[in-house]
């Protein structure tokens, strides 16, 4: 047998009089579940199979020792990386530790964390759609807690970088819970990371190479979009108390995270106006203004 037969038969004798919360579905259809995202999403095996695992420290008998006897020392970190410290505090307590913890874990932690996320989400909107809002219920916090827990775990899974599974949880949790959809087209162009880079170093490029950048936006249909979006830097740089309020928290954010400016410069000023235009328009999460930014000030483009 190899591994994964290994695993499988592992997590399903440990769940095997386990139920889904509130249903008659056997648990182990979770785990099994992860694992399928983590498969798709092509991650490694270790991370696979920790998906098959995830739950056994914290929902059943199984030990520390057992798991690292049976699948290794990696398995093992894994596992306790998507394991709840302390499962006697309130329910408050245990997800802002998960918010905080998942900024600085490394990208195999978030990976599993983001696929176990992603089918409880996935396992809500289908109940939702058979059974409505009575399915809140069943949890010990409602919709508006869930809400603020899942779009906040988008934040906290890129704080420290972007990966593939990640844009389709963040999909996934703005068409349910912020009711937004956004056609593929329009998916592909929020997601373009060179387009970050030209409309940063057009905040500051000479006439020539403004030119030269928009006539390339024109043949990609991007002039119009490009212009909007210094429209709106216009009114974020003149405008009144609401815009200094976007400004000033755009400039705590990028500054709690290291970037360095000129406090009261009219080149800030102008960063901050377009940081809050290019988060608007494209209804980015803080942690992607961070990267496009850092990523364009690396590359010379500011």
């Amino acid at each position: 047998m190899n591994r994964l037969d290994i695993a499988i038969e592992f997590a399903a004798k440990a769940h095997q009089n386990q139920k889904r919360k509130g249903t008659d579905i056997p648990y182990i259809s979770h785990p099994f579940g992860v694992a399928m995202i983590l498969h798709h999403a092509k991650c490694k095996e270790d991370i696979i199979i920790a998906g098959l695992l995830h739950d056994t420290l914290e929902d059943t008998a199984i030990t520390e020792e057992e798991i690292r006897n049976q699948f290794g020392e990696e398995i093992l970190r894994l596992v306790l990386g998507a394991t709840e410290p302390d499962k006697n505090a309130s329910w408050e307590v245990r997800k802002h530790h998960t918010l905080e913890y998942l900024k600085s874990a490394d990208l195999a932690i978030r990976q599993l964390s983001c696929a176990d996320k992603l089918h409880n989400l996935r396992s809500i909107r289908r109940d939702v759609t058979l059974f409505g809002n009575k399915i809140w219920d069943k949890f010990k916090r409602g919709y508006e807690e869930q809400k603020w827990y899942y779009t906040s775990l988008v934040e906290s899974l890129g704080y420290n970088s972007r990966f593939s599974l990640l844009d389709t949880f963040q999909d996934e949790v703005e068409s349910f819970f912020l009711e937004l959809e956004l056609s593929d087209e329009k998916k592909e162009v929020r997601r373009n990371k060179k387009l970050y880079d030209v409309l940063f170093e057009l905040l500051f490029a000479p006439e020539e190479r403004v030119r030269q950048i928009e006539t390339d936006l024109a043949e990609k249909n991007l002039l119009e979009l490009k212009k909007s979006i210094f429209r709106m830097i216009e009114e974020n740089r003149y405008g009144g108390r609401e815009c200094l309020s976007k400004k000033q928290e755009m400039f705590q954010y990028l500054t709690c995270r290291g970037i360095d400016f000129e406090v009261n410069s009219e080149g800030t000023d102008i960063l901050m106006s377009a940081c809050v235009a290019m988060k608007d328009t494209f209804q980015l999460y803080p942690h992607e203004v961070y990267h496009h930014f850092y990523r364009s000030l690396k590359k010379g483009k500011l």
